[in-house]
């Protein structure tokens, strides 16, 4: 199911269904399922925009190495 609807502002507003498979498209599942409330469609939007960069996606529950960033905390 696809649809593609022109308001009279000329914005337009596209309805699409996309399956996501583990394994193979865990990268888009990560980035739709931690989108901000109310802010997937903007998720979206910039992924497109500027794609996924697969190894800026870190697991909330690992930890993060800070000590490479040059900075002494």
């Amino acid at each position: 199911m696809s649809a593609i609807e022109k308001k009279p502002d000329d914005t337009i507003v596209v309805t699409v269904r996309i399956t996501l498979k583990p394994g193979k498209d865990n990268d888009l599942i990560y980035l739709v399922t931690n989108a901000p409330a109310r802010g997937l469609a903007a998720t979206i939007r910039n992924a497109m925009r500027s794609g996924i960069q697969t190894e800026n996606i870190t697991d909330p529950e690992e930890d993060i190495d800070l000590g490479g960033l040059g900075y002494d905390l």
